[in-house]
């Protein structure tokens, strides 16, 4: 008799299934929500609110990258950000705990632990700098187990067909791995709670669950919501200098792994150019690099278009995988055979059902001849010989009750064996594997409407799987030929130590999360080189300074795990050189304003001769160079303000690169004074050439002004569109304004 397989107890409302969950598991509650955008809102929110009211509840959340909407911390944010929360966010159920904890007004029964937070969101914040927890991502399930977790609760995507499935959609990274190891004799039940969102994409593969697995599912408008857009921030000549250069890196028929946020989508976008209008990615990538002797990396500079493709293999993915696939550049797919794989690498097979896979497949040693038992179970669960045949002893029994011989020495018995599956493509094939996604309407809205043949080259699935080469080693490493894993840092010391998540008082900026993994896998596959991106300078409170630097009190990533740095300068190969030599290249893609400073130290130190001097070609390392590279000829209408969209509308976009300008030019009189007499200008001329300036004026509520406050505020925005909206360069594709109430759900 077939065992009868658990049925979740469904709820329509979170209090409903709280209060079950806390009859079943009782009043200590250690919750683990997914990171980013899976976490179940409306449960958490009635477990929040149910700890506030009973102090006997003792609730400890578990969690990373709570999303909220973006803050107005002045006045000017505000006029910002209000309509923009009023249209995209209308429809999201915040989360009840982040108010709190920025106010430090958790009950004492409430604890809160991340072990990534959002950006910046936190620093000299008691509560959360305190209860942060400092973590490999792809360890995060262990430490759960260890600090007790007993409730899981997520957002999941119901079938379109009503079926006995659920998706994990954007976030299986966790989630399956921690219940992998609940599964492991001698561990404590969990409780897993799944919030039902038609919102969320149905996406197959690893993501999808059978219903039994989960304990309890809260279904119904009570908890559906919009999910949690991103929108995509303006893209600076910096962030494109970087994207250049990074993705002169990246080699045809290789592997890629990107963030989120501007480098990101002008990393999509360089790659998008080289492969589209490779003229002119070679002309712009010219003219930045310096290094033409290569005396700061191996070789030049990857140029070609992609021609095998690439393979996205990234804990995180954004945007910009979907534009790269729909560019062309993202079309390598894998498949979950290391020998298979192999043949797919070395061009012996060609992704197609034919007789040729058979011959490869036996002279690879993969299967013998004639086939054995496992041999047929192999090839038909790949989908290569036809599922209609059964094996008898060496021989197959076909759908009409004849013998054939399971032999591959005949044309004819190939073809026998092919049977209907001959000339189809080799199935399970991916082009993406990912841990979570995460970013703008858009995307959300093309991951729902992808067509379903095309959805079944993403695999979303276990960060271990992603981030590690523990399991199936060989099998990851020939999918990972020639990886490129890109990620920021915020500083790098001359001796090539990255500071990416913290800063020297411990304050946290944002967490460890798969940097490391990232480093360290690069470094154990055979032609894996880990890219860390680092603009060369920063601007904090209207002073610019330098993101290499001498020496560091704290590094998320040590000095003997170096490998390439790229600022916006060029390329710097730090692989297996000595520290003089890193010291040497590191200062080549310096800001040439530091450069000095920073090289008198190496020689104080003793670690760079005393009579150095930085080579010529590396001292004209200034912003005025770079932005006279991309002024040139038709190279700003290349290179648009927003290079994947926005959900910004046009008003919008141009104000949000104006007052990010702004907001990094200071708040010293003598350097606004300048803005402020453009801006006044500016407010006067009522010509139609600016036109655009008082629509933006008019979305910030300024165009009717009458207060001497505002009215420098209003002067202030104007000149930041005067200075800093290029006009030359293209927005990119804004939202339509009128088209905002379709998204909202009231």
């Amino acid at each position: 008799m077939a065992e009868q397989k658990k049925v979740p107890v469904t709820f329509t409302s979170a209090e409903d299934c709280v209060e079950a969950v806390l009859q079943r598991v009782g009043k200590r509650i250690v919750l683990g929500l997914p990171l980013a955008l899976g976490k179940a809102n409306h449960f958490a929110n009635a477990m929040y609110a149910r700890a506030q009211q009973d102090p006997e509840i003792s609730l400890t959340i578990f969690t990373a990258l709570t999303l909220e909407r973006p803050p107005a911390g002045n006045e000017l944010q505000r006029r910002f950000v209000q309509p923009l929360l009023d249209r995209l966010y209308a429809g999201y159920q915040d989360l009840a705990y982040t108010q709190a904890r920025r106010k430090n007004l958790l009950p004492s029964n409430v604890e809160v632990c991340e072990f990534y937070m959002q950006p910046g969101s936190f620093l000299n914040n008691p509560v959360a700098q305190q209860q942060y927890v400092s973590a490999n991502y792809t360890h995060v399930p262990r430490d759960l187990l260890d600090r007790g977790v007993n409730v899981i609760a997520q957002m999941v995507s119901p079938p379109a067909d009503g079926g006995g499935t659920y998706s994990l959609s954007s976030n299986p990274d966790l989630t399956l791995p921690l219940l992998e190891l609940t599964r492991q004799p001698g561990r404590d039940p969990v409780l897993f709670v799944g919030e039902v969102n038609p919102e969320l994409p149905y996406i197959a593969g690893d993501a999808e669950i059978e219903a039994s697995l989960l304990d309890c599912v809260i279904a119904g408008e009570s908890v559906r919501q919009t999910l949690f857009p991103a929108p995509n921030p303006p893209v600076r000549f910096t962030d494109y200098a970087l994207a250049f250069h990074i993705a002169g890196l990246v080699r045809d028929g290789g592997t890629l792994q990107i963030g989120i946020g501007a480098l990101s989508d002008a990393i999509t976008h360089a790659l998008i150019l080289r492969h589209q209008y490779n003229d002119d990615f070679r002309g712009i990538l010219h003219s930045l690099d310096v290094d033409r002797d290569n005396r700061l990396r191996r070789q030049g500079p990857e140029l070609d278009v992609f021609n095998r493709g690439l393979y996205g293999a990234s804990e995180m993915v954004p945007e910009g995988f979907l534009h790269l696939r729909k560019a062309g550049v993202i079309k390598r797919a894998v498949y979950p055979d290391t020998a298979i794989q192999r043949l797919m690498n070395e061009g012996r097979i060609t992704g197609l059902v034919d007789e040729e896979l058979l011959l490869a497949l036996h002279e690879a040693g993969r299967i013998q001849c004639p086939l054995t038992k496992q041999d047929t179970d192999f090839l038909q669960e790949l989908g290569i010989v036809d599922p209609s045949y059964s094996w008898r002893g060496h021989r197959f029994l076909d759908s009409h009750g004849e013998m054939e011989e399971c032999d591959l020495h005949s044309s004819v018995g190939r073809k026998k064996l092919l049977g209907a599956c001959l000339g189809r493509k080799l199935p399970g094939a991916i082009w993406l594997h990912g841990g979570f996604y995460l970013g703008s309407n858009a995307m959300y809205r093309a991951l729902r409407e992808m067509p379903a043949d095309e959805m079944a080259g993403i695999n979303m699935t276990a960060i271990d799987f992603i981030n590690e080469l523990h399991k199936d080693r060989d099998l990851k490493v020939a999918q990972r030929q020639y990886a490129r894993f890109v990620n920021s840092a915020m500083m790098v010391t001359l001796t090539g130590a990255v500071v990416s998540d913290g800063i020297e008082n411990a304050q946290v900026v944002s967490g460890v999360g798969g940097q490391y993994n990232f480093v360290a896998q690069a470094h154990e596959l055979p032609d894996g080189r880990s890219v860390i991106a680092v603009p060369s300078t920063r601007v904090s409170g209207g002073e610019t300074r330098s993101n290499l630097v001498w020496e560091y009190p704290y590094c998320t990533i040590p000095r003997h795990l170096r490998d390439i740095v790229v600022t916006e300068y060029g390329v710097a190969d730090l692989r297996g050189k000595t520290d003089r030599d890193v010291i040497a290249t590191l200062l080549g893609i310096a800001d040439s304003r530091f450069q000095p400073s920073l090289l008198e130290r190496a020689k104080q130190a003793g670690k760079i001769e005393p009579d150095y001097q930085i080579p010529e070609a590396f001292r004209n390392n200034t912003p005025e160079r770079l932005v006279r590279v991309f002024e040139q000829g038709h190279r700003p209408k290349l290179l648009p303000h927003f290079p994947l969209g926005t959900d910004l509308t046009e008003e919008e976009a141009r104000l949000a690169i104006a007052l990010k300008a702004l907001k990094a030019h200071g708040r010293k009189p003598w350097k606004l004074w300048p803005l402020l007499h453009k801006g006044y200008r500016a407010w006067r001329d009522r010509t139609p050439e600016n036109h655009f300036i008082h629509r933006c004026l008019d979305r910030m509520a300024f165009e009717f002004t009458d207060t001497f406050e505002h009215r420098l505020q209003a002067y202030l925005v104007a000149g930041a569109l005067v200075c800093f909206v290029d006009e030359r360069r293209p927005l990119g594709d804004t939202a339509i304004a009128e088209e905002a109430p379709a998204q909202q759900h009231h």
